[in-house]
Parts: C-alpha cells; sequence; structure tokens
C-alpha cells in the first residue's frame, strides 16, 4: 500500500531521530557488563534491564541504558518499608567499592557516581557518534505483599513503588508490528516533546500515553494522530496512570495547561496534514509546525538564502509544487527504525 506524503514525511523524522545500532550494542553491552558485576554483590536475587534502551524507544543520541538489582530482604532485613525502613546507603557504598575496581578493568577511566536510586556507572570512553553511554543502577527490594519493586529515593529519604520490569513487558507485548507501531509513535513523540526547551512531558509518561491509545497497528500518520488526541483529552482531565498499576499518576514536567495547548496544537497540525488529501503544500507547512526542528518549512516560507543554507546542511528532498519547489525534509540517514531494542 502506498504511503500518504504525511506518512512520508514522519518517516523523514524518524531517519534523523534514529539511534546508531552499533551505539545501541555498545550500551547493551557497557549494561550488561555492569549488571554482571553488580549481580556478584551479596544478596542479590536478580537484575534486569529497564528504561528505553530495554522498550526499543531510544532516540539519537543514545546516553545511557537503565537497569536495576533486586536485593534479597532475608539479608536485608532492616531495609524498606516491609522492613525496618532503612535506606540503602551502606549497600550503595559497598557497591561503589565491588563495581568501581571490577568495571575499570574493562574501562580504565570509568567512574561510579551515587544517584537518588542507586549508583550511575560512567565510562568516559566516547564512541565514534560522541555519545558516552552511561549506566543506572537502581538498588531495589521485591514488595513483600504487593506486585512491584520498592526502589529507594535517596534525596527524600524514603522508598517509592514501582514496576520497571513491567513497563518493560507492556512495550514489548503484542504482536511483531504492534509493537513496531507503538514504538515509532513514542519515538516520534519523544522528539517532538524534546524541540522544546522546557519539555512538558516525561519520557515514561509518553510511553504510558502510547500504552493506553495504540492498541492496534495502523499506519504512522494515523497512529501519531491518535496518540495526539489521546494524549490532549485525557491529560485535560487527569495525570495519566501508571500502566504497571503501582506507582501513584505520573507527574507532569510542566503544567497542566502547557501540556494539554502543546499537545492540542500537535494534534490539530497533524490533522490538518493528514486531511487535504495528500495536497504538498499544506502537508509541508502543517508538519514543519509540529516538527520544525526537523522539518524545514516549504520554500514558499523561506528566504532564498535560508534555502540556500538548508542544502549546506542536508541532502534534502526536493519537489516541484503548483508554488515551485519545496522541501520534503533534510535528512541524513542513520539506520532502519524498526527494531525494538532489547
Amino acid at each position: 500500500m502506498t504511503m500518504s506524503e504525511t506518512a512520508n514525511r514522519l518517516e523523514d523524522v524518524e531517519k534523523q531521530i534514529s539511534a546508531d545500532d552499533k551505539a545501541l550494542e555498545e550500551a547493551r553491552h557497557r549494561r550488561r557488563e555492569v549488571l554482571g558485576i553488580c549481580g556478584t554483590f551479596g544478596g542479590v536475587l536478580n537484575t534486569f534491564g529497564s528504561g528505553s534502551v530495554a522498550m526499543g524507544v531510544v532516540n539519537d543520541p543514545v546516553e545511557d541504558a537503565d537497569g536495576g538489582m533486586t536485593l534479597d530482604r532475608r539479608q536485608y532485613p532492616k531495609l524498606g518499608p516491609d522492613g525496618g525502613g532503612e535506606t540503602p546507603l551502606q549497600v550503595i557504598a559497598d557497591l561503589h567499592a565491588l563495581v568501581g575496581p571490577a568495571v575499570r578493568k574493562i574501562w580504565p577511566k570509568a567512574t561510579v557516581h551515587d544517584m537518588k536510586r542507586g549508583i550511575t556507572v560512567k565510562m568516559h570512553t566516547p564512541l565514534w557518534t560522541g555519545a558516552d553511554p552511561y549506566v543506572d543502577v537502581v538498588v531495589a527490594m521485591n514488595r513483600k505483599d504487593a506486585p512491584g519493586l520498592w526502589i529507594p529515593n535517596m534525596t527524600a529519604g524514603r522508598w517509592d513503588p514501582s514496576h520497571p520490569q513491567c513497563h518493560v513487558e507492556l512495550m514489548t507485548s503484542g504482536s511483531r508490528a504492534l509493537r513496531r507501531t507503538r514504538a515509532r509513535v513514542v519515538r516520534l513523540a519523544k522528539a517532538w516533546n524534546k524541540q522544546y526547551t522546557q519539555p512538558a512531558l516525561s519520557s515514561f509518561n509518553i510511553v504510558a500515553l502510547a500504552l493506553e491509545c495504540i492498541t492496534t497497528t495502523m499506519p504512522i500518520d494515523e497512529a501519531l494522530l491518535v496518540f495526539f488526541e489521546h494524549a490532549a483529552t485525557s491529560l485535560d482531565v487527569r495525570r495519566t496512570e501508571d500502566p504497571a498499576g503501582v506507582s501513584g499518576p505520573i507527574k507532569l514536567e510542566g503544567t497542566k495547561d502547557i501540556a494539554v495547548a502543546r499537545l492540542a496544537a500537535a494534534r490539530d497540525h497533524l490533522a490538518n496534514a493528514i486531511d487535504p488529501g495528500d495536497d504538498l503544500d499544506t502537508v509541508a507547512a502543517e508538519l514543519h509546525k509540529a516538527f520544525w526542528n526537523f522539518l524545514p518549512e516549504p520554500f514558499g516560507t523561506v528566504s532564498k538564502g535560508g534555502v540556500a543554507d538548508l542544502l549546506r546542511r542536508g541532502t534534502p528532498r526536493l519537489r516541484t509544487t503548483a508554488a515551485g519547489l519545496a522541501v520534503a525534509g533534510a535528512v541524513t540517514p542513520k539506520r532502519s527504525f524498526g527494531g525494538t531494542g532489547g
């Protein structure tokens, strides 16, 4: 089936945000090595991958790979709300002593740092892409009488319920076609959100919203419109619920009014791009308003100097329209964007 012009333009965006396959594999490799070391720590039940890499929704650049380790409460009876309520301050200190020397056998410049929920391991060994993926490791405990994990908040001195493994399972569930559609929507929505100096949504909120509304396969332009429509409507009423049903509603990064207004504007621009029956000038103008960092304005609204600059910065697809030449999108291809990661 022939793709619409709107879908073609969205593919142009996807090619620009697509993470390099080799960089992704290196991030997974770094996570495996670090979690392998953490797995030798005394009293660890298991380790797990989490976050964008595990879900297959990473955009360029590949900045980090998240994971975690689950402690055995029998060996740490004083930790967590189901125990004595203590935070893993000493555990994290002991992790430093274990992970630092071991990881420097692989990456000699590596350093280990405290973070709010565990440790961060930085390799200080940039890739050919310029990225230098680090590994975050959450120190967690199984909840005694409820699903999910207790995850420490060292800054606030408390433990929070969460279920990162379930989030990965949900994002990677369903048919291959559905997983691909859902992941493409998430990556495009993340790219749209980060165009703003102060994004209104967290990446996790975008994932949760996509899980709510992308339940069947469809063309990418229709799927993204479904996402923006659902996100604008639902957030106008309430914050997004945790898809695992373990933690509370997801906090917005900005105000509700700003988030809803941005989502509604993106919805309207995308709907206008789809509705005209692929009128090329309208498609180009409307999609530029939604993805202004990725899709240049049509020539009709760009000065000659601006066009020359676009040509210097990329290899735009040029088309003849009734108004003259138009730019379909300056694209620097990196790789296919259908993979799901791991």
